[in-house]
């Protein structure tokens, strides 16, 4: 669906993306993460056409990002997406749908059925100034919807919204992910990890990592503390000295987060024996996790 292949761009001396090959396919949504300015925006606008890459080829469906077969396949909700003011929405999302191709009385029927999707029928004859934050994010994410575009790309599609909100959004997204491709941006990793089924991984514009979310993190074997203050600096080897235990790491600039790694097949005796080497090394802790989330990893991937 979306092959890249040697994909650098450059403004001036910053290299925002480099030497990226990357091949995602179609089915479940993808993640795309990493930390501020490591380059999903630019790798975004690059698929959409927004921008034109300094070397290396882009194809999706085959074809490059601005070939005319692509026009109404691809929608893209960008993370600062503006809607102009003055505007009702519902004119706004009616023009949008007239540009796809739809004739003046369908895109208005296509604007109200977008409408109802993100759940803002009722203000659609507001302009955008006159509704909340949130509202303008779904009213741009209505937009994305418009038509039936086999590829949509979502730029931090639930940043803004409150719990009760953000939430319809991502069952919009479940709902409709078996029509179509979704490629996820967020900085809210349990988002990516909620609703993706793979994740590529970003760091100063190079790909770290591009895995199933379900072989990246570790669903056990793992085991997470916060302490009650700061780790000894004996404490990791403390760890490495239980039998079965594999990896020990004093997280944080506190260090009062601590990581342990252990063989799955006695995953019952090694917890046991940890909890006991904690407990004489007279390390103390508030909370205790199995397994690890996403943001974890990512952290670990990209610091």
């Amino acid at each position: 669906m979306i092959s890249i292949h040697g994909l650098s761009k450059y403004f001036g001396s910053v290299h925002a993306l480099e030497g990226i090959d990357l091949e995602i396919t179609p089915g479940a949504p993808t993640g795309l993460v990493g930390p501020n300015g490591a380059g999903k925006t630019t790798l975004f606008s690059i698929l959409c056409g927004f921008l034109r890459p300094t070397s290396g080829e882009v194809r999706i469906f085959g074809l490059p990002p601005l070939a005319e077969p692509l026009h109404g396949r691809i929608a893209i909700l960008p993370q600062d997406a503006l809607l102009a003011r003055a505007v009702p929405v519902f004119r706004q999302l009616t023009v949008f749908a007239e540009l796809q191709g739809f004739t003046r009385q369908n895109a208005r029927i296509e604007a109200g059925r977008v409408l109802d999707l993100v759940i803002l029928r009722d203000v659609a004859n507001r302009p955008p100034e006159a509704l909340s934050h949130g509202m303008v994010k779904r009213a741009a994410i209505a937009q994305a919807f418009i038509g039936s575009p086999d590829l949509i790309l979502l730029d931090e599609p639930t940043s803004g919204l409150d719990p009760n909100t953000a939430g319809p959004i991502r069952e919009l997204i479940r709902a409709t992910g078996d029509k179509r491709k979704f490629v996820i941006s967020s900085h809210n990793l349990a988002d990516i990890e909620d609703l993706c089924q793979d994740v590529v991984i970003l760091k100063q514009g190079k790909v770290t990592a591009h895995q199933p979310i379900s072989q990246l993190v570790s669903r056990s074997a793992v085991l997470t503390f916060t302490l009650e203050k700061a780790a000894p600096e004996v404490t990791a080897d403390i760890m490495l000295g239980v039998s079965g235990v594999t990896h020990a790491e004093v997280l944080g600039e506190d260090r009062r987060r601590l990581r342990v790694r252990f063989e799955a097949t006695a995953e019952v005796t090694v917890q046991t024996q940890i909890l006991t080497a904690l407990q004489a090394a007279g390390i103390t802790f508030r909370d205790m996790s199995r397994g690890e989330s996403l943001e974890q990893k990512v952290r670990e991937i990209t610091r």
